[in-house]
């Protein structure tokens, strides 16, 4: 516990990302409901997802050699592509999760257990890239 809370101010950004996180989900949610915004909807859930795995990077990258946030800041950045990869299938693991499996009959299991895997791969890309030397 001390070597993750020696570099407080990381954990702090990422809960910001995280609080940034759960604002844009509740505006996507809301906006993939419309069809008219459908589109805008998922492009503020992969957004949501992106900020999402920047804090489980930052909160993973406190446990590694990477731990300052000056260290592990330029990490979400260097970590484009695969980030982005992540944050599509957070928003898909998001939308099969809250959106198509809540009545959560038989025909909805299936969409409750690959969104749900889809989710953990979403974060094991966060924890993933934290453990990957920088760029230098």
């Amino acid at each position: 516990m001390s070597t993750a809370f020696k570099n407080w101010h990381s954990l702090a950004l990422a809960a910001v990302l995280y609080a940034v996180n759960v604002f844009l989900l509740s505006i996507g949610n809301d906006m993939i409901v419309k069809s008219s915004q459908s589109l805008e909807g998922w492009v503020i859930l992969v957004v949501s997802g992106y900020l999402f795995i920047g804090a489980v990077y930052l909160v993973s990258a406190t446990l590694t050699e990477n731990s300052t946030l000056s260290e592990s800041f330029p990490g979400i950045i260097d970590h484009f592509r695969t980030f982005i990869v992540g944050a599509i299938a957070y928003a898909i693991g998001y939308f099969l999760l809250f959106n198509v499996a809540p009545p959560l009959q038989t025909t909805q299991a299936l969409a409750l257990i690959v969104g749900g895997a889809i989710y953990l791969v979403a974060i094991l890309v966060g924890v993933a890239a934290a453990f990957v030397r920088p760029r230098k």
